[in-house]
């Protein structure tokens, strides 16, 4: 599994307003400047993440965003079938003459290995949330160093 840019740099959002202790909304240059997210991307991951539910906005002075929900609440799967669509994709890479996929996939042991494998991955994003995240980062320190 590759996790793209575009999930870490939502979940890095999500760490940063999960951590928030004040429950004032935090504007996006903020996120950005202590998640070191590019602000014109961050901008677009967070419009997803409202959309989806994850986070709410809060406009006028004093505005920007929030969670929607408790960081116990919002899983890593959460986030990222938001920003990746599904968070299981290992495929087997065989191909036939023709490039379709390979036509023993329902009867191949191999397929078996990879199914457990996207089980095992899925397993853990499902049981990881948000307050799981903001809990061990703090056990790294106060000053999160965030490396992309």
């Amino acid at each position: 599994m590759r996790i793209s840019a575009r999930a870490e740099y939502a979940l890095l959002a999500l760490m940063e307003l999960s951590n928030n202790e004040t429950d004032r909304p935090i504007q996006s240059r903020e996120i950005s400047s202590r998640a070191g997210v590019p602000k014109p991307f961050l901008d677009q991951l967070l419009l997803d993440l409202r959309r989806s539910g994850l986070v709410r906005s809060v406009r006028g002075p004093g505005g920007g965003y929030v969670l929607a929900r408790t960081p116990g609440d919002i899983t890593v799967r959460d986030a990222m079938a938001v920003v990746e669509g599904s968070t299981l994709n290992t495929q087997c890479g065989i191909k036939s003459s023709d490039g379709a996929p390979c036509k023993r996939l329902n009867t191949c042991a191999l397929m078996e290995v990879w199914n457990r494998v996207d089980d095992a991955i899925d397993g853990v994003l499902a049981t990881t949330t948000l307050a799981d995240l903001a809990e061990r980062q703090r056990e790294y320190g106060n000053d999160p160093m965030y490396h992309i």
